[in-house]
């Protein structure tokens, strides 16, 4: 069964908006923390995603601290 049209495109905002933040937080933690200590970007990950209120996996965290830590290029 099918929202109302103005529902899909509330649903829709929310996604673009979910997905902006996330891109905040990395770009946030990629530019300051590029090939700091694993357990620095680590912190600064975790609170950049509080910060953008981005609820972030603990696995998922750890794998992306580990490419910015590890300095590797998008």
């Amino acid at each position: 069964m099918r929202g109302k049209p103005s529902d899909d495109k509330t649903d829709v905002l929310h996604v673009v908006e979910q997905a902006m933040k996330i891109r905040m937080v990395w770009e946030e933690v990629y530019t300051s923390h590029w090939a700091h200590p694993f357990d620095e970007v680590l912190k600064a990950l975790t609170a950049a995603a509080h910060r953008w209120d981005v609820p972030i996996d603990p696995s998922f965290a750890k794998r992306a601290a580990l490419e910015i830590h590890a300095g590797s290029w998008e």
